[in-house]
């Protein structure tokens, strides 16, 4: 991102302040004024905005319809180039790659070999290539990691069929007179418990289904197995990991009756996240808790950053209401906040609207950009780490199904007389049903108002100010109801964000301990230009789903 020196020649030619009369940024309708200086910018695998990405929909280099290493290498440009003197890409900072390994499914979450990658995305080569290009762009990779199951394809699992193999203990198998075990224990819909039909009366744990035997993480050997995969994967450059299940590995209806399920996964996450960091200090890794915060408040003690999951329903709720009551998005926040604080005082939230496994978030705001904007700068401006779901920047949607949730990303609608894209990197191995209205990047590209660019915008907002990228929440009332606020605050920087959430325009006044803060960013310009009452008062105007950020460094 824009390193410092270029961000304070910026911000020295364009500072403004409420003392020196609050001029209007002038830069356009939907204008991003970045008008005040900041100590340094987003760093590193710990700090910015990941994007994550399915490799099989993102971008296709051979032209077999799939997405692979060498598209995205062929894409990066379009996330982060790499020069802090250019506008035109995302600005993301980190990527968040969905599961590469070999697999016999399509989305890769039954693993057959964990030292390998998938041959339908390409080569070993060709993933290292990825990761150099990436890092010359300043951009970290973390991988997708499956500890809870694998698929029955992996040699681990074949062995560990036979009872006196050194691989049985790396699955849960049980028989069928092991009284500890409900041997007809159902979950989604499936039986959990399956039975070996080669060895009857031998029964292996499978939550996810019997494709997906899962792992026996009280093996000391399976533990010291999964420390050589991180080892594996963090000697080849990815900075981190995002786990996937993590909330499930010693879920209660795989364990024995009064097993301490949530202080055993908590442990075991605690022991490979430390793993991790002592192989690579600066790695990251984040884990999937699909859980309340109550829940998942106590698994950060362990991963150390975990999934905000219900941020984004909160949040499609409120600006599908256009009512934010007496501030209860923030309010909500500040109290999930101080919960992970008590069991973490180091923790990152990792803050998302929607992922592989959910409705996109345009589809439930009815494709409303303006809304989108808004559902974007509620999460990205709050605290932690955002994950953008690929496509989420230009407002893609979907189906409920797991599959129309994952289709491949849109470059280019426009297609040859052949059939082929016009867009050679674009896949088509799925159908884009659900995005006929969808607009394209290259045609978002050229819209200066178009969702795309305000994610460019507001990406580069919080990676390039400490109070937004590593700062801490809460809640501020502005008196105005519907406005959604809150302080973000760092060691040297304070900024107070706030959201419009209706279709109207909304008036705000500002509290008095903000006076003097400078305008950080103004979605729009006439938000940016505020008038001062004959009592001294400063006041804005914030536009239908605008947002505003003030900020002052100290």
């Amino acid at each position: 991102m824009m390193n410092r020196k270029a961000w304070l020649a910026l911000s020295a030619a364009s500072l403004s302040v409420f003392a020196a009369g609050c001029a209007s940024t002038g830069a356009g309708k939907n204008a991003s004024s970045s008008l005040v200086p900041v100590a340094r910018a987003a760093s590193g695998a710990n700090e910015g905005v990941y994007y994550s990405l399915f490799v099989r929909s993102f971008a296709d280099s051979d032209g077999d319809g799939i997405g692979d290493f060498n598209g995205i290498t062929a894409k990066l440009d379009y996330l982060n180039d790499g020069d802090d003197s250019t506008t035109g890409d995302l600005g993301i900072t980190g990527i968040w790659l969905l599961p590469i390994f070999p697999s016999q499914s399509y989305h890769g979450y039954d693993v057959d070999d964990y030292f390998d990658v998938n041959p339908q995305y390409g080569t070993m080569a060709d993933f290292e290539n990825m990761l150099r290009e990436c890092k010359k762009r300043g951009i970290s990779v973390i991988i997708d990691m499956t500890f809870n199951h694998s698929s029955t394809y992996t040699e681990w699992f074949k062995d560990s069929k036979n009872p006196d193999d050194p691989h049985r203990s790396y699955y849960r198998w049980i028989t069928a007179d092991d009284t500890r075990y409900n041997i007809n224990q159902t979950m989604w819909g499936h039986k959990v418990w399956n039975e070996d039909k080669s060895h009857p009366g031998n029964y292996y744990a499978g939550l996810f289904g019997n494709h997906m035997p899962d792992f026996n993480l009280d093996s000391p050997e399976l533990r010291d197995e999964f420390k050589r995969v991180v080892k594996f994967w963090l000697d080849k450059g990815v900075s981190g990991f995002r786990f996937d299940a993590a909330g499930h590995v010693y879920n209660s209806a795989k364990s024995p009756a009064g097993t301490n399920s949530t202080g055993k996964a908590v442990a075991w996450w605690k022991e490979i996240v430390d793993y991790a960091h002592s192989v690579n200090p600066g790695s990251y890794c984040v884990g999937e808790v699909w859980e309340p915060n109550s829940i998942r408040a106590q698994y950060i003690a362990g991963l150390g950053s975990d999934f905000h999951f219900d941020m984004g329903n909160r949040i499609v709720d409120t600006l599908k209401e256009g009512d934010d009551g007496n501030n209860a998005y923030a309010n909500g926040l500040e109290g999930d906040y101080k919960r992970l604080a008590q069991s973490n005082p180091d923790y990152i939230d990792a803050p998302f609207l929607s992922n592989h496994d959910q409705a996109r978030a345009a589809g439930l705001l009815r494709g409303n950009a303006e809304m989108c904007k808004a559902a974007a700068s509620m999460y990205m401006l709050a605290e932690g780490i955002p994950f953008v779901y690929y496509g989420e920047e230009i407002g893609m949607r979907s189906g409920t199904d797991d599959p129309s949730k994952r289709t491949p990303m849109l470059w280019n609608k426009t297609w040859e007389d052949n059939g082929k894209p016009v867009d050679k990197k674009q896949t088509t191995w799925a159908d884009s049903r659900y995005n006929a209205k969808t607009l394209p990047v290259s045609v978002q590209t050229r819209d200066p108002d178009s969702l795309l660019q305000f994610y460019k915008r507001i990406i580069r907002l919080k990676t390039s100010h400490p109070a937004l990228f590593a700062g801490r929440f809460s809640a501020v009332a502005v008196g105005t109801p519907n406005v959604s606020s809150w302080q973000m605050k760092s060691d040297n920087e304070t900024a107070l964000v706030m959201v419009n959430v209706t279709s109207a325009p909304l008036d705000v006044e500002i509290p008095e301990k903000y006076s003097g803060f400078g305008v950080a960013f103004a979605s729009d310009e006439r938000s940016s230009a505020p008038s001062v009452s004959a009592d001294g008062k400063t006041r804005f105007s914030i536009p239908a789903y605008g947002t505003l950020v003030l900020s002052k460094t100290e």
